[in-house]
């Protein structure tokens, strides 16, 4: 029976709000000296500033740091990324990983896995909808984090998403405070930086974020899924890979994380970026097309990856 796992404490308006407190929690609990460090140097805020605005994503609804050291999530943005989570870990496992072990007579076949699928489906489909438009997440409906039946084949992945879903964010927070540990929005606002050195000061962030999520992690394959998951996410916000006059391009930034990461040939990183790129050509018709020369998964994410840099 689905059961709300919400309590007064858990202020905001969509599901992922349930969840909110988990994320500082995890974060520094994870690495205590160093968010406290900054802290106290008062070049990181001790709050994090929690926005529940009804607003799509493309109306600046993604993290950002002030100068000052505050923060600032958005529960819009915080609904998208729990989504993907939840959409990519179902449909690796539904449709690919478990039909193996099914085929190879390691487990039985599971009658349920087409509606999982469905669901993850529509819910995938309301996240898009969220990158220009907002509408409430329909929780009778729809997988959520807030309203699930814990036993169900759904609530037991939705309670292995939500863990999944901390340790992105945590990669995204940390994100942050590395702009906040480098002083980078006090160079911006110095305004002597050029476009491309901003595009720096980005994947400068990002891997220090990577160094600190894997140093302080206990599950480094979840960690480095989480990373790839929170890099690969911006895929869906449009039909390119352009990050933008201040962004880096989302391919370099994939690639700098793999740079490194150094994940093994079969690495399940591998397989989570073939999901994401595979699927952001499907929602976008780019037409790129999978090689079957290619012998390995990774040779064949890097194939649609030099597709994909060639469009726009």
């Amino acid at each position: 029976m689905k059961k709300s796992v919400w309590q007064n404490s858990h202020s905001g308006k969509q599901p992922i709000r349930v969840l909110k407190h988990n994320l500082t929690t995890r974060l520094v609990n994870r690495n205590k000296e160093y968010i406290e460090s900054l802290q106290s140097s008062s070049i990181l805020d001790e709050k994090i500033q929690y926005h529940d605005q009804n607003l799509p994503l493309n109306n600046r609804q993604g993290p950002f740091i002030y100068e000052n050291g505050l923060i600032n999530i958005h529960e819009t943005f915080l609904s998208y990324i729990w989504i993907n989570c939840y959409y990519f870990v179902v449909l690796h496992e539904e449709k690919y990983a478990l039909p193996n072990l099914i085929d190879k007579g390691e487990m039985e076949s599971r009658p349920y896995s087409d509606e999982l699928l469905s669901e993850a489906e529509d819910l995938f489909s309301y996240a898009l909808t969220l990158v220009t438009g907002f509408t409430d997440w329909d929780k009778e409906t729809l997988p959520n984090p807030e309203y699930f039946d814990e036993e169900s084949p759904q609530g037991n992945y939705i309670l292995h998403v939500n863990d999944l879903f901390v340790e992105v964010l945590n990669f995204i927070l940390y994100h942050e405070t590395a702009h906040a540990e480098f002083q980078h929005i006090k160079k911006i606002k110095e305004g002597k930086l050029s476009n491309e050195e901003i595009k720096d000061l980005e994947i400068e962030a990002d891997s220090r974020a990577i160094e600190l999520l894997i140093q302080n992690s206990k599950n480094r394959q979840k960690a480095e899924i989480a990373i790839a998951m929170g890099l690969a996410s911006i895929l869906f916000i449009k039909n390119s890979l352009k990050g933008g006059s201040t962004h880096p391009d989302v391919d370099q930034r994939i690639e700098n994380a793999i740079e490194i990461l150094q994940p093994s040939e079969d690495s399940e990183i591998w397989t989570t970026l073939c999901l994401f790129i595979k699927t952001w050509d499907r929602q976008y018709g780019l037409g790129l097309i999978e090689n079957r020369i290619c012998t390995t998964i990774k040779d064949v994410f890097y194939d649609l990856l030099e597709q994909a840099k060639k469009i726009g």
